[in-house]
This record gives structure tokens, sequence and C-alpha cells, in this order.
């Protein structure tokens, strides 16, 4: 089994680098635009109250506050305060890269279709990033617990599908593209494998 992630890795690495530097062309080439109508079409055809109540309470799971405040009650009340400061330490890694990309590319937000607003750019999806880099690299460190194998698989699943719904939560809300969530989810994963790979040599030493 880790000789298969040692080989996975590198593989889903190059996929996501891929990805991203793909959107990343089609968005200079001005070619992404039937990619994002395409999408939120499909997407908006699900609108109505219920749906938007959800995914307006989806979207505040990665908010910037829900985010901080989290981190914070783990680095507080959290047992291993080394482990503690890794995943603050992750998450303030990942704003400042999907900062980074916002004032390189400072891509304006979709305008007219937004059921909340937001400020900033909008490539790459700020949440659609930090939701897989916060929650994957929590649902990383639940893979190597002590728990049942049951539970894990639980809770990672758990984990990946409520990244998958705030990405899906930005589209719907009309506050990114279907380009943006992609690109963030790509690039993020990129970032996580880097960054589970240096935590998990620190991790020898706890």
């Amino acid at each position: 089994m880790k000789k298969i992630r040692q080989i996975l890795k590198p593989i889903i690495f190059a996929f996501s680098i891929i990805i991203f530097v793909a959107i990343v062309r089609l968005l200079l080439l001005d070619k992404v635009s039937i990619f994002d109508n395409k999408v939120y079409s499909i997407v908006s055809k699900i609108k109505c109250d219920p749906v938007t109540y959800f995914f307006k309470t989806i979207t505040k799971l990665c908010s910037m506050w829900f985010v901080i405040l989290l981190t914070a009650i783990i680095m507080v009340f959290g047992k291993n305060k080394k482990k503690s400061f890794y995943i603050a330490l992750n998450v303030l890694l990942c704003f400042l890269l999907n900062q980074f990309f916002k004032f390189i590319f400072t891509r304006e937000r979709p305008i007219g279709i937004n059921i909340i607003s937001e400020v900033g750019y909008s490539f790459p999806s700020g949440h659609s990033m930090i939701s897989v880099a916060f929650y994957g690299f929590l649902a990383y460190m639940y893979l190597h617990s002590n728990k049942s194998k049951k539970k894990r698989l639980l809770v990672i699943i758990s984990f990946v599908l409520l990244a998958l719904l705030i990405g899906i939560s930005r589209i719907y809300l009309g506050v990114h593209y279907a380009s943006d969530v992609l690109a963030g989810f790509a690039l993020s994963l990129a970032y996580l494998i880097l960054y589970v790979s240096i935590f998990y040599n620190e991790k020898k030493r706890l």
C-alpha cells in the first residue's frame, strides 16, 4: 500500500499541474468561456430556495473566518501542538499561493449571476484551493491515525465530498466560473502533495 501511494503521488501531482496549465492556456487564449457557460447552465438548472440555502451554508464552511476559527480551535485544544502548527501553516501558505495567482491573472468575477456578494479577483477560486488544502490535509492526518479502517474511510470520503460541494457552491452562487474552481482544485491538489511530503518527513519526528 505504501509503495502504491509513492507511485501515485507524482502521477497525481503531474496530472494536476497539467490540468492547471491547460486551463491557464485556455484562459489566456480567451477560449474557456464555452466550458464555463456549459457548466453554469447545468448547475443553474437545480436552482431553488432549498438548494440555494444549502449551498450558502456549504460555502461558509470554507469562509476565511470559519477556517481561521477552526484552525485556532485546533491549535488551542489540539493535543499535538506541532501537528496543529502544520495545519495552520498549511492554510497560510495556500492562502498566499492563491493570492499570488489571483494578482497575476486579475480575472474579474462573473457579473449579473451572483447570488451572494464577493470581492477580489476570480482566478483561481480561493474557496476551492483552501477546501482541498485544509480538509485534504485533515483527511491525510486522519488517514495516518489509529482509528479503525472503516472510520478513516468514512471521514476521508466526507472531507472529499465537502471539498467538492464547496467548489460547486461557488459556481452555483455565481461568484466563480467553473474554470476558476477546477483550476483551484488542480493547483491546490498539487500544492497539497508537496506539503504532505514535507509534513510526512517532519511527521517521523513527531
